[in-house]
């Protein structure tokens, strides 16, 4: 048993460089933004769910679904502040939040504030610096 865990040391290492390299591309790309599932990324991967799985929870620290809600809510409150006009609505459905109340629970969870208070800021902040 020990020397399967050991010869499957370096497979494993190979799997997590490619996944370390095709989720830098994913993220800078803001694929995060589609509503993809593990299954559909570890496809376009070319790993399995298994090992993406264990790559997030062992490499990331974080469940899947976790970081992909954290790079969502974090694009939309830049957009927000980009565009402080933008309806609320179209900000969560760009970042791939399709429910208002989950995404006002979301954002509200991650920055300890709404995301009305956040784009009142950002509006109050744009007029200042004129």
């Amino acid at each position: 048993m020990r020397a399967y865990s050991v010869a499957k040391q370096p497979v494993q290492k190979r799997v997590n460089g490619r996944i370390s390299r095709k989720l830098a591309v994913w993220v800078a790309e803001k694929r995060y933004c589609e509503t993809e599932s593990l299954a559909q990324v570890a496809s376009e991967f070319g790993v399995s769910e298994e090992e993406l799985s264990y790559y997030f929870s062992t490499i990331v620290g974080m469940r899947f679904t976790t970081f992909r809600k954290d790079l969502r809510i974090e694009e939309a409150r830049r957009l927000i502040c980009e565009q402080p006009d933008m309806r609320l609505l179209v900000v969560a459905n760009r970042v791939g939040i399709t429910d208002k109340c989950n995404f006002r629970k979301q954002f509200y969870e991650k920055f300890g504030v709404s995301p009305s208070d956040w784009q009142r800021k950002c509006a109050e902040d744009k007029h200042s610096d004129r």
